[in-house]
């Protein structure tokens, strides 16, 4: 049956069987994505994937139940029932009613445009510019082009209804460059509105190969840090669960209570922003209105990100962060993370680093760091600054440290912008007083 019908009949199923409430969350979405390597298609996957999420409300606990096929509504409303029977937990987790949107103004695309022979033409365009960049590149590990587009819908038996519609494009390439039997690679990605920038994708992955060719350690010691914009950026992706009240709740964060304390540097601020074109909603997996928040603001830690049920918990007004899935239950997690933008560019921030070392890449983020205590330590590759220059090309080092300390060492912040590779986080580069390097 047509999932309008589908839903409507699940909420009449539930009404009959007790729940006090019902609420569905449906996604459906389509994806390509192409890689080729030496001319050849080294990957081709074309997908379509919808499916509704079901949970109720019944004897004063939440249960959920999820399906991809809309033709059992008895058996859905069942299973949600019953897992609501067999929670442990008896936290309140309300529903809302209807709810007030922001308009959301999204930007086209042109590579969502583009047929699948267009979108293989351009992986292809991509791995030949790459050959050609340099002698010294000798292969790729695939050069790639990918598109999605997905659509949302909340609906529940109070009256809510919300729905948007997204578009994500872009386009990778890898490079391999070899000297001697040196051998490095890297990689780079482009996304959205940056996905027709081919030459500077390419620039970036083969001149990054190209100049670890001849990348030794540093010396062991403490020095001044310059994390690039994308190494900051994924680093703090990685302790972006600090920030969740859920987290706070179960013990597993060190920001519990501390509203109002200073916890990073005066130059420091991070945002919460729904509305950044990289991916803007008007609303959250729970339908409550998003707005742009402060989670640290000139040093000072402003708030947790609270989906309704943390913040009934906390006696606080959701700041509309529910996350959800198709299916997995409401939890918690940021929309966009965004360092505020300093002053100074790249090279200007080299200046102001003056004599140390600068930090391209971040490795073993899953084993290298404690969320709770904020200790980590990570292999890095980076470059060492001399009188404001950069020198010589660094590899196989570790910085070690803690997180926390890092955030109040901050001496300045870029305007250099630019997102982790993995994970909705952006940040400028970021100047640190000291680190601890392990190198030869």
């Amino acid at each position: 049956m047509e999932r309008a019908e589908f839903r409507n009949k699940l909420f009449e199923l539930a009404k009959e069987l007790n729940c006090s409430a019902a609420e569905t969350y449906y996604e459906g979405s389509e994806s390509f994505s192409v890689s080729v390597l030496k001319g050849d298609l080294e990957s081709y996957e074309v997908s379509k994937e919808n499916g509704m999420n079901l949970r109720v409300q019944f004897d004063g606990r939440d249960g959920y139940a999820y399906t991809e096929s809309f033709e059992d509504p008895e058996q859905l409303v069942q299973r949600a029932i019953e897992n609501a029977v067999t929670v442990d937990s008896a936290d309140t987790h309300p529903m809302l009613g209807p709810q007030e949107y922001s308009k959301i103004e999204r930007k086209h695309f042109p590579l969502m445009d583009m047929s699948a022979a267009q979108k293989i033409e351009l992986a292809n365009r991509i791995e030949q510019e790459m050959l050609a960049y340099d002698p010294h590149i000798v292969r790729t590990q695939g050069c790639g082009v990918f598109t999605s587009s997905s659509v949302k819908e909340i609906h529940n038996t109070l009256g809510l209804e919300a729905s948007s519609s997204s578009s994500f494009c872009g386009i990778s390439a890898s490079a391999i460059a070899a000297e001697n039997e040196v051998v490095k690679n890297s990689f780079s990605i482009r996304f959205g509105d940056r996905s027709d920038d081919l030459k500077g994708l390419v620039k970036e992955a083969a001149d990054e190969a190209l100049f670890e060719l001849h990348a030794e350690p540093a010396e062991t010691g403490t020095y001044r840090l310059l994390l690039k914009n994308s190494a900051a950026a994924t680093l703090l992706v990685a302790y972006s669960g600090i920030f969740s009240a859920e987290e706070a709740q179960k013990g597993r964060s060190k920001l519990t209570g501390r509203e109002g304390d200073t916890i990073a540097s005066s130059c420091f601020s991070l945002y919460d922003d729904p509305f950044h074109p990289r991916s803007p909603r008007a609303f959250d997996g729970e339908g409550f209105p998003t707005y742009r928040k402060a989670v640290i603001e000139k040093g000072v830690f402003k708030t947790l990100l609270h989906n309704s049920k943390t913040a009934l918990k906390a006696g606080v007004t959701s700041t509309g962060n529910a996350t959800r899935s198709k299916s997995s239950p409401v939890g918690v997690g940021p929309s966009i993370l965004t360092v505020q933008k300093g002053e100074g560019t790249y090279e200007e921030m080299l200046q102001k680093l003056e004599n140390g070392l600068v930090i391209t890449d971040l490795a073993g983020l899953h084993a290298g760091i404690n969320p709770i205590s904020g200790d980590f330590s990570l292999m890095s590759n980076g470059a060492l600054v001399e009188n404001g220059r950069i020198v010589k090309a660094i590899d196989r080092i570790t910085i070690a440290g803690n997180f926390f300390t890092l955030l109040s060492d901050i001496e300045s912040v870029g305007a250099d912008a630019e997102f982790s590779l993995y994970g909705s986080v952006e940040s400028p580069s970021l100047l640190i007083r000291s680190v601890q390097v392990a190198g030869k």
